[in-house]
């Protein structure tokens, strides 16, 4: 049984048969809520292979537009963060946003805002893809 069926019957069974048969409504409670928390993880895992595929090639193509979006700007800090955040992870993306600051003179107003706005939808694509297991 995948690991996430086996959370699912856990859940269930502390929702549907544990929970309506404790009288305390304390420990009622708890089994409801350890039902609702078995539950998201299970949905997690389920979709953790397609979340994870889908941030690497988010920050792929993520890469492919700041790239292009610096051009010939003289953020050599940003060109560095950018390569770590090709094959990084998560904190290589802060990276790329300190450098992305320390570089803002360098860019200049419009580029800045450009790249920053960039990175804002590869984050809220992240965040929504989390809210999918979460809600």
């Amino acid at each position: 049984m995948a690991p996430d069926e086996l959370l699912e019957q856990i859940a269930a069974i502390l929702r549907h048969e544990i929970g309506p048969t404790v009288a305390d409504p304390f420990a009622k409670t708890q089994a409801f809520m350890a039902s609702v928390i078995l539950e998201k993880l299970a949905r997690q895992l389920r979709l953790t292979d397609d979340h994870e595929q889908a941030d690497r090639d988010e920050r792929a193509t993520l890469v492919d537009d700041m790239e292009r979006l610096v051009g010939t700007a003289p953020a050599s800090g940003v060109r560095a963060a950018l390569t770590g955040a090709r094959t990084g992870g998560q904190g290589e993306m802060c990276r790329l946003v300190e450098a992305l600051y320390a570089g803002r003179d360098e860019l200049g107003t419009e580029r800045f805002d450009a790249l920053l706005g960039r990175i804002r939808l590869t984050l809220r694509a992240g965040l929504d893809r989390q809210l999918e297991y979460s809600s």
